[in-house]
């Protein structure tokens, strides 16, 4: 039982916070900022264990990293359970931000998952009204990954907003089983281990209709899918990458409607830090600023 709680801490081990905005949740910060004190081991405590408390002190929302310019991508970086901001410095630090908009979205990650997708949608709408932003593209990890193809599915949910791009690194598709089990037996249990658990209502509707027909991504969305596989010294079982199983990450028909699909020798949190992301993530991207040249002529 140790183990099991051991895992799910590693899952709920990082949500990031901030604070309320005259603007409407949209900050500008700067890389150097993503140490500050709102994103302290508090604030993130916070959002895993008292989701409603988070909500009420209006901590989260869509923040830019660099002071808006017009004319450039918006890639936004959605954070897993107990993610931050500060997990994706690498990836930011590695774009080329004289041409993409760095954005990042803080939610309470003990959350429903589905509740997080309706203030990202909102927030989204706030993005587009106050800054005239008409596309952008998702970069999800971990759950992030989840919330970002639950958004994108949700097309009327920012119907003034395209997403050409969805890159999902270590997203657990098919469930965490030790989820399951902590729902069980756990004295506390948070909204969000209910929506990642194997078998959840939550991760049949990213895939699934109602009436049982499968839900297919918008052909106007290229989704990249980026696992890692790298198990730690004390892993056992399943092959993983020490928090999610690598049968998880490549769920069959996650797999069936990826543009690409790419795999990594590294850990869960590992992935965030690794060159051969940084290069999948400009691919994308340039792939994209090759398609609008096309479309322009």
């Amino acid at each position: 039982m140790r183990g099991l709680f051991l895992v799910l801490t590693t899952m709920v081990a990082g949500c990031s916070v901030a604070p309320a905005t005259d603007d409407g949740g949209i900050e500008h910060v700067t890389i150097t900022g993503l140490e500050d004190v709102r994103f302290s081991s508090a604030h993130i405590r916070q959002g895993v264990w008292s989701p409603g408390e988070f909500e009420r002190e209006a901590r989260g929302g869509i923040f830019f990293v660099d002071p808006p310019v017009a004319g450039r991508t918006v890639v936004l970086f959605i954070h897993g359970i107990n993610g931050s901001p500060r997990d994706f410095r690498f990836l930011i630090e590695h774009l080329d931000r004289s041409r993409f908009q760095a954005c990042v979205f803080f939610y309470a990650s003990g959350s429903s998952l589905a509740q997080i997708g309706r203030e990202l949608a909102e927030d989204i709408g706030e993005l587009h009204r106050r800054h005239d932003i008409e596309s952008l593209v998702l970069v999800g990890h971990s759950i992030g990954g989840l919330i970002a193809r639950d958004l994108v599915l949700h097309r009327s949910s920012h119907p003034d907003v395209d997403i050409p791009l969805l890159i999902t690194m270590s997203a657990p598709w098919g469930g965490v089983p030790s989820a399951g089990v902590g729902i069980r037996f756990s004295p506390v249990v948070i909204d969000s281990w209910r929506d990642i658990a194997s078998g959840s209502g939550y991760l049949s509707s990213l895939f699934v209709d109602a009436d049982g027909s499968t839900r297919d991504l918008p052909v106007s969305t290229r989704h990249y899918l980026l696992f890692s596989y790298r198990k730690s010294w004390s892993s056992f079982g399943l092959s993983g990458d020490a928090v999610t199983s690598v049968a998880s990450q490549l769920f069959r028909t996650a797999q069936q409607q990826a543009y690409r699909v790419y795999g990594f020798d590294v850990s869960h949190s590992e992935i965030l830090r690794n060159g051969g992301v940084v290069n999948v993530l400009d691919e994308a991207l340039r792939s994209l600023s090759s398609q609008n040249t096309k479309a322009a002529l």
